[in-house]
């Protein structure tokens, strides 16, 4: 789809950036999530969180309308820019530059605790138990791909929203 005209963002510039077609279970595995990594790095860091806290808004405000929104691909590639800004997020970042994209040029600095719980808030709506984005994976070998990673992304905002919570365990 072309969420970005949906989003107010520029469209893909064939620059080799973004791959042919891309379906899997990671959190940027996906077209429209690679479209967002694409509008997000040609940004600055406030019009970057603008975007994200747009789709954040538009998955919590029409979540019956999902697939015709945000996109629950954009939902959940969206939290995990943010989950990689955050002081565990190393192996998001990681993720991030293996797809060859600068981090500095994506990744807002200093996110924000509302940044993390509209972001925690918006994934549980777009891939929760039932959410869409996990209506696409039928797969015995997918399927847990797809929710380690969006336990994965929920944890570590779940985590920065608790991280002065004593009882909280440090470990995954």
């Amino acid at each position: 789809m072309l969420w970005w005209l949906l989003l107010d963002l520029p469209g893909p510039v064939a620059t080799g950036q973004l791959a042919d077609v891309v379906a899997g279970p990671g959190a940027f595995d996906n077209d429209d999530a690679l479209e967002l990594l694409h509008a997000l790095t040609e940004q600055d860091a406030v019009s970057r969180r603008e975007t994200l806290q747009r789709i954040f808004r538009r998955a919590r405000e029409h979540d019956e309308d999902l697939n015709w929104t945000s996109g629950p691909g954009q939902v959940v590639a969206g939290a995990a820019v943010v989950a990689a800004g955050l002081a565990t997020g190393e192996a998001v970042l990681r993720e991030i530059t293996q797809r060859r994209y600068d981090v500095a040029a994506l990744v807002i600095p200093d996110n924000a605790p509302e940044l993390a719980d509209a972001a925690l808030t918006a994934l549980l709506i777009a891939a929760g138990r039932d959410g869409a984005w996990h209506q696409g994976w039928i797969g015995a070998g997918t399927a847990p791909q797809a929710r380690g990673t969006t336990d994965q992304l929920a944890s570590l905002c779940y985590r920065y929203q608790h991280r002065h919570d004593q009882a909280l365990p440090l470990e995954l």
